[in-house]
């Protein structure tokens, strides 16, 4: 007994200890796999420097991703693993390269004053991610279109192909790949080939594995294996130790004074772009990251300050010589899925790749230059898109359809193609910096071909739209015959200067019969100041021919409305016509068709009972016996007559006004009748409360009949209780029939709805050009 306590006891202290080893196992995990592909993105970066600076170059990028880390952790959410990116590599090597033949590399400090330069450029891109941050502009990169982020993923997959395609190969890094050949050393391959293979194979079939760590182990055994049997150069070389700068106060002084010296115009520019084009980068990165990890764990976290953290992340970095850094949803993932209940695991990863750092130096030595190689081949490959040569058949697949939407989607899968084609070459031709503006100048086209499509997304005339508002059969009749009349334009997007004078153009040609349009507003999202001068004049020009226009959906107080009030003269802002929903819009436009149709509209007073729904067809004996269990009830406009919940105590037969049904807490309606209909009958047959709400719309009289008097007419006269049942069944029935006609309506609607965005869903991206997601 006592052993089992003890036992109990412990199990706390136990699990807490295993759950600490399990996330010291995998945090070490982490660094020791990120630590070697650190420092081969150093390597990259600061190839233009000479091998001699390699050793300094590996050092300063494992010590940079620890300050980022810290730092992005201390001041932001946590849990995402920063360091450097092969993009960021690229871009860096390319300004490294730049400012080696500039007169700032010039004289003896010429190395120290190219490192002050990318310090200045990387500390500038950090202020341009706080500015993003503080601004709230981050939001604009999440919507960076999908094709344009995929064009610059696989220019960047191929950049790093070629260049890293030489070090598996058995070249230095920094070495071209040129026209005439690599002339590979085979050995230093065959390390290197390891290493890909182990990392392609883990990563396939044992995804719990870290692959980039069984890819190092395993290539670095083979080396020192055929080092041992055979200790020569064919086998290639290893990475060497890193080693820390030891720079002197005064000596660094001087090279910032000899920077001031030497800029020029063309440096600064340099300098610019590479700072705006790193932010870019590194906020994507962030945003993109962020998403990923908050969906997976659940999480919410505001993308502004996580902007900011690591903005000052890369200052801090620069301060300190380090590599420009940014998250990585990869890393992130093997590092958080493991232990999502720690939000200190970035801190904890920082101290793991510090101690790899300060005590493993010896084992990064041993590691071979090839089999990073390897490594850095295999992440080139899976980041080129299967898109870039898959695209071609499955546009060929859908250029085979003969239906309208299978061409459509062809023209819009082909020009999302060639963007993600053109960003990802020019990033291969021109490089990073080129690519991020040709990128940014295609999601602009993106944009505007999204909204240059029709504005109008469904035309409608009182032919087969009417409002909700039931007249008496020959006035119903007539509206329908003369319908044409009235036309309803359903709009969806944007209203600018393209899509309103598109707008004006379907306007002006319309018949000229037709005397009342509505604008259906609701899917309207914005309006410029230029499509509210071009609907505010076509509304004065309407008014003035004797016709109306009305804007629905937009209720008073509505900004949108204002600005388009706003752009009305004093003399023409009453003839700007608003309804607050579609059907009261209707209701008006019907209204001015009656009238100019001149119909004969019963008189507001009030009918004879015998002529309502309820009593149709009933004898003037049967008509008596109902009468005689029925009281005479009198409601004020906007009277709530009844409400959803309610005992269904009774039926109303309106004899004089109109009732309108809507639901509780809003001003739609659902129905309005007018005088000669029954309402709340459903209650009384079912014995239920109230479904709906009704409100006097005017004045009304009407007949009720208490639920309790129908029971009764059920039992004492059953022949007549079936006469009011058959007309209740009757006028249920019109109510169904047009309730069916406006779901035939909408169901249209939503099958001949285009998409609003103008791009292909992301299962049309997959099944059809096998897309792979980021």
């Amino acid at each position: 007994m006592n052993a089992s306590v003890k036992a109990a006891a412990r199990s706390p202290a136990l699990s807490r200890a295993r759950s600490w080893a399990s996330s010291a196992a995998a945090t070490v995990s982490a660094a020791l796999a990120n630590v070697p592909e650190n420092a081969a993105y150093g390597l990259m970066a600061m190839a233009p420097l000479g091998l001699a600076f390699g050793p300094t170059a590996m050092a300063l990028a494992i010590l940079g991703a620890v300050i980022a880390n810290t730092v992005a952790h201390s001041l932001g959410a946590g849990r995402l693993a920063s360091g450097p990116r092969s993009s960021l590599a690229l871009l860096t090597a390319g300004l490294v390269a730049s400012l080696v033949v500039s007169p700032v590399a010039a004289g003896d400090r010429g190395v120290l004053q190219v490192l002050v330069c990318v310090a200045w450029a990387l500390m500038g891109a950090g202020l341009l991610q706080c500015l993003f941050g503080w601004l709230g502009l981050g939001n604009l990169v999440k919507f960076t279109p999908y094709p344009v982020r995929l064009g610059l993923t696989s220019g960047v997959g191929l950049l790093l192909l070629l260049t890293a395609l030489p070090v598996m190969l058995g070249q230095r890094f920094g070495s071209p790949l040129s026209a005439d050949g690599l002339d590979p050393n085979w050995g230093a391959a065959t390390v290197g080939g390891c290493a890909f293979a182990t990392c392609w194979l883990v990563a396939r079939h044992f995804p719990r594995l870290p692959p980039v760590l069984l890819g190092m182990i395993a290539a670095t055994g083979l080396h020192q294996l055929l080092m041992f049997h055979s200790a020569e150069a064919r086998w290639g070389s290893s990475l060497g130790m890193p080693q820390l700068p030891t720079f002197e106060l005064g000596l660094l002084a001087q090279a910032v004074s000899g920077v001031f010296a030497s800029m020029d115009f063309k440096t600064g520019t340099l300098l610019a772009i590479y700072s705006v084009t790193l932010a870019l980068l590194c906020s994507m990165d962030t945003l993109i990251t962020t998403s990923i990890i908050d969906g997976r764990l659940l999480l919410r976290r505001s993308a502004d300050r996580e902007l900011v953290a690591q903005g000052l992340a890369n200052i801090a970095t620069a301060l300190c010589g380090g590599h420009a850094s940014s998250p990585s949803a990869a890393r992130t993932l093997a590092l958080v899925l493991p232990q999502p209940e720690r939000r200190q695991v970035a801190l904890l990863y920082s101290l793991a790749m510090l101690a790899v750092l300060m005590v493993g130096q010896q084992w990064l030595g041993l590691l071979p230059e090839s089999a990073l190689g390897g490594l850095l081949v295999l992440q080139g490959a899976q980041m080129v898109a299967p898109a870039l040569w898959g695209a071609p058949k499955g546009l060929a697949r859908l250029g085979r359809g003969q239906a309208a939407a299978s061409r459509s989607e062809a023209r819009t899968l082909l020009g999302n193609w060639a963007v993600t084609l053109a960003v990802a070459l020019s990033a291969l031709w021109l490089g990073l910096g080129a690519a991020v503006l040709i990128g940014a100048s295609c999601a602009v086209l993106l944009f505007v071909r999204a909204n240059m499509r029709d504005v109008v997304r469904h035309l409608s005339t009182g032919e087969t739209r009417g409002s909700m508002k039931v007249r008496p059969i020959q006035v119903r009749d007539a509206l329908r015959r003369e319908g044409r009349q009235i036309a309803l334009f359903e709009l969806e997007g944007s209203l600018f200067f393209g899509t309103a004078d598109a707008l004006q153009l379907r306007l002006q040609q319309l018949p000229e019969a037709v005397g009342s349009a509505i604008l259906d507003l609701r899917q309207v999202q914005d309006i410029d100041v230029t499509a509210a001068r071009i609907l505010s004049e076509l509304a004065d020009h309407w008014e003035r021919h004797g016709r109306r226009m009305t804007f629905a959906e937009w209720p008073e107080g509505d900004s949108r409305r204002q600005l388009l009030e706003a752009m009305a003269d004093a003399g023409s802002a009453n003839r700007l016509h608003f309804s607050d929903d579609v059907d009261r819009a209707l209701e008006q436009a019907e209204d001015r068709l009656i009238e100019r149709l001149k119909l004969q509209i019963p008189s507001e007073e009030a009918i004879p009972l015998s002529e309502t729904s309820l009593m149709r067809g009933l004898a003037p004996a049967t008509c008596a016996t109902v009468e005689a269990s029925m009281t005479v009830v009198h409601f004020p406009r906007d009277t709530v007559i009844f409400s959803r919940g309610d005992p269904g105590d009774g039926l109303y037969a309106v004899t004089r006004g109109e009732v309108g049904l809507r639901l509780p807490g809003s001003s739609r309606r659902l129905v309005s009748f007018a005088a000669g209909v029954t309402i709340g009958e459903i209650a009384v047959l079912s014995h239920e409360t109230r479904s709906a709400e009704a409100v006097a719309e005017s004045d009304v009289t009407a007949y009720f009949l208490p639920t309790t008097a129908f029971d009764q007419l059920l039992r004492e006269h059953p022949d007549v209780a079936a006469q009011l049942l058959r007309n209740m069944a009757l006028h249920l029935s019109e109510r169904v029939r047009g309730l069916t006609d406006d779901l035939a309506h909408w169901v249209s609607r939503a099958v001949a709805k285009r998409p609003s965005t103008g791009q292909p869903s992301a299962a049309t991206y997959s099944a059809e050009l096998g897309m792979t997601g980021e």
